[in-house]
């Protein structure tokens, strides 16, 4: 139950993140449905990748 719940409320962030990133695509003037749209929010999403993984292989220093 716990999983489904967990697997649920990512899959909702999930479909805002693309929403916004959406938004600020259409802000930077590209229009929807275009490659270039697609190029951007593609640029956004492997740089969301990047600073996940760079937390993540971050040392942490909590004693």
């Amino acid at each position: 139950m716990r999983y489904c719940f967990a697997l649920a409320l990512s899959l909702l962030l999930m479909g805002c993140q693309s929403t916004e990133d959406g938004e600020r695509c259409a802000q930077y003037g590209f229009e929807r449905g275009s490659t270039e749209f697609a190029v951007c929010k593609q640029r956004i999403d492997l740089a969301r990748e990047r600073r996940m993984e760079r937390s993540i292989e971050a040392p942490n220093y909590d004693y």
